[in-house]
């Protein structure tokens, strides 16, 4: 599922949505869209921790594109958006 609503916010890269939005684009559940947001987020705080532990390798998973999805809350209303990170020079 995190893969459809990164997919989809980051084919929507010009503005920012909240989870109401994102749930009624995705025929979802507000609930699952938090879930899933909330997951992502602690898989990427783990990778950003351990990825000084480990030797980047390259394949096929390098050649992917990067992307960041950042959120920012206004007024207790939390909106994502997608970022597409700069491949480095190995990739």
């Amino acid at each position: 599922m995190k893969n459809i609503i990164i997919e989809f916010l980051c084919r929507n890269q010009n503005k920012g949505y909240s989870s109401k939005e994102i749930s009624q684009a995705l025929s979802l559940k507000v609930e699952e869209i938090n879930y899933a947001m909330l997951k992502l987020g602690l898989s990427d705080f783990l990778f950003d921790l351990t990825s000084g532990l480990k030797r980047n390798r390259t394949g096929a998973k390098g050649s992917r594109m990067r992307v960041r999805i950042e959120d920012v809350s206004v007024r207790g209303v939390t909106y994502y958006r997608c970022f597409k990170l700069d491949s480095g020079p190995n990739e």
